[in-house]
């Protein structure tokens, strides 16, 4: 298990260090079925993958994609392996998808009740799906737990449907 980071130590990580870590992130979800087969739903190149601009920021999320550049926060360096938080990648991705193929503006997190905006729910079921498929069902539905916890889902009808509309696991396309 790695050495949990101090804020101290994540801001003397050098630049070309975090580069190496997003570059190493990119191609470890590369050939995974759930990312080629959002980028063919968009209609875009795999390749294109090695372009999508990735950045660490100080941000009150997890990560968060704006005009089509992904920003994944410090914290997620915290126990020094970003692997572990590969999902919240894909999630972003989706976004990157959606912002730079469309045709008009995305409605963004803040816009309205997020976990019913119909581009999260999207980042949210591939997210799911891919760790279903990278770590499995259980790990899945209980990140889609978490996120419900956090957004004080508490009514347990509304919380079956949010949790269906959010956790899509891999299982389900056999």
């Amino acid at each position: 298990m790695s050495k949990k980071l101090s804020s101290e130590e994540i801001d003397k990580i050098p630049k070309s260090k975090l580069l190496e870590m997003i570059n190493k992130l990119k191609n470890k979800i590369r050939d995974n079925e759930v990312v080629t087969d959002m980028f063919e739903e968009y209609g875009v190149d795999i390749d294109e993958l090695d372009l999508v601009p990735i950045a660490f920021a100080n941000i009150d999320v997890s990560a968060n994609t704006d005009h089509g550049s992904i920003f994944l926060n410090y914290k997620l360096l915290e126990d020094g392996d970003l692997d572990k938080n590969d999902h919240y990648f894909v999630h972003e991705l989706v976004h990157f998808l959606q912002q730079t193929t469309g045709t008009k503006p995305t409605k963004g997190a803040s816009d309205g009740q997020y976990l019913d905006n119909k581009f999260e729910q999207e980042g949210f079921q591939n997210q799911t799906e891919y760790l279903s498929q990278t770590r499995g069902d259980e790990s899945a539905e209980k990140y889609i737990d978490k996120v419900l916890d956090h957004h004080e889902v508490e009514d347990p009808k509304e919380r079956m449907k949010k949790r269906k509309d959010l956790l899509h696991l891999a299982m389900r396309r056999l």
